[in-house]
C-alpha cells in the first residue's frame, strides 16, 4: 500500500503544470522583436486583443527590439514550454538570419514550434512620378541606360524589401545602388520628395501614397496581382515568375511545447484572425490573411529557407 501511495504521489509531482490545468489558465505573454507602433506590433495587439477576449485571460504585448529580432527570439527560445510566452516573428528572425549573422545565440530551424502564419505584407515596386519609366519594361530599360546611377531605398540589409530588389536585379541584370535607411518611413519620405527615384515599399505604408499620386506602382512582388492592387501587374504575369517575396507576421513557440498547447493557440490565433471586424481592419492596411495551421506554417519557413538562404550568402551579406 505505501508503494502504491509513493507511485501515486511521484505521477503527481512529475505531471507537467500544463497538464494539471486547463490551458490557459494565467497571462500569455506575447512577444515583438520591434519597437511599439511598428507593423508587426500593430497586428499583434490587434490579433492579441481579439483572443484575449475569445479566451478570458489577459495577454502582454512586450516589446523587445534590436539586433534584427536576436533579443526576442532569444528571449523565446529560452522561455518555459508552456504556451504562456510566444513570439511575433517574420522570416528575418525566423529563416533570414541565419545567413545574415555568423553565429546566433538561437537556432531559428530548431528552437521554436511553428504557431500560426497571421498575414503577409505584399511588396511593391514603386518610383517617383517623374521617373521615365512607366512600366516594367520601361523601367528596365531606362536603369540599363544608366547602369550604376540610379538609386534604390531599403529598410535595411537582409530585409525582405532589400532581398526582393536584389533578387529583380539578379532576373534582369540590373545596376542600382543600394541606400541603406533605418526603416521604412525615410525610405517613403526620400521617395516621395525624389532623393531616390526607386523603392520597395509594402502595401501597409503605400496605398495612401498611389492614391495621391505621390508614387507611381510598376509591379508587384507576386506571382498573380494583388487583391489591394488589381491594377497594378504582379511580377509573375511579366515572366519573372518566382518573384513572391513579402514580409510575414507569424507566431512561433518555444521548442518542445506540447502540441495540444500549439494546436489550442493556432485555432484561438485562426478565429482572431479570422474574425470580420479584426480581418476587415487588416485587410484595410493593405495586408492578406493567411491564417494557417502549424504544418503550413512549417512548411512555409522550410520553403523560404531554402529558397532565400543560399541567395543571401551568395550576395555575402553579414550583419555581424
Amino acid at each position: 500500500m505505501k508503494r502504491r501511495h509513493f507511485l501515486l504521489s511521484l505521477a503527481a509531482i512529475t505531471t507537467p503544470i500544463w497538464a494539471q490545468q486547463p490551458y490557459p489558465s494565467k497571462p500569455i505573454t506575447w512577444v515583438v522583436g520591434f519597437p511599439p507602433g511598428g507593423g508587426a506590433d500593430g497586428v499583434t495587439r490587434l490579433v492579441s486583443a481579439k483572443v484575449s477576449q475569445n479566451i478570458g485571460q489577459p495577454i502582454v504585448v512586450e516589446n523587445r527590439p534590436g539586433a534584427s529580432s536576436i533579443i526576442a527570439a532569444q528571449y523565446v527560445a529560452q522561455a518555459a514550454p508552456d504556451g504562456y510566452t510566444i513570439f511575433s516573428a517574420e522570416q528575418g528572425a525566423l529563416v533570414f538570419n541565419a545567413a545574415l549573422y555568423s553565429k546566433l545565440p538561437y537556432d531559428p530551424q530548431r528552437d521554436f514550434m511553428p504557431v500560426c502564419d497571421m498575414i503577409r505584407a505584399p511588396l511593391v515596386l514603386v518610383v517617383h512620378p517623374s521617373f521615365p519609366g512607366t512600366d516594367l519594361k520601361s523601367f528596365i530599360a531606362e536603369v540599363k541606360r544608366q547602369p550604376g546611377k540610379l538609386n534604390f531605398g531599403s529598410p535595411g540589409r537582409g530585409l525582405a524589401h532589400h532581398l526582393a530588389m536584389e533578387a529583380l536585379k539578379r532576373r534582369a541584370g540590373l545596376d542600382i545602388v543600394d541606400v541603406q535607411y533605418k526603416g521604412i518611413a525615410p525610405v517613403v519620405q526620400d521617395t516621395i520628395s525624389g532623393q531616390i527615384p526607386i523603392a520597395v515599399i509594402d502595401t501597409v505604408v503605400l496605398l495612401p501614397h498611389l492614391k495621391s499620386g505621390k508614387l507611381r506602382a510598376i509591379a508587384a512582388f507576386a506571382n498573380k496581382r494583388l487583391a489591394v492592387l488589381p491594377e497594378v501587374p504582379a511580377l509573375g504575369e511579366l515572366g519573372y515568375e518566382g518573384m513572391d517575396i513579402a514580409p510575414i507576421v507569424g507566431v512561433v513557440a518555444p521548442r518542445n511545447t506540447p502540441p495540444e498547447i500549439v494546436r489550442r493557440l493556432n485555432s484561438e490565433i485562426v478565429r482572431a484572425v479570422r474574425d470580420p471586424e479584426v480581418s476587415g481592419k487588416l485587410g484595410g492596411l493593405g495586408l492578406e490573411i493567411i491564417a494557417d495551421t502549424p504544418e503550413q506554417f512549417a512548411a512555409f519557413l522550410q520553403s523560404e529557407a531554402s529558397r532565400w538562404l543560399p541567395f543571401i550568402r551568395s550576395l555575402n551579406i553579414k550583419l555581424d
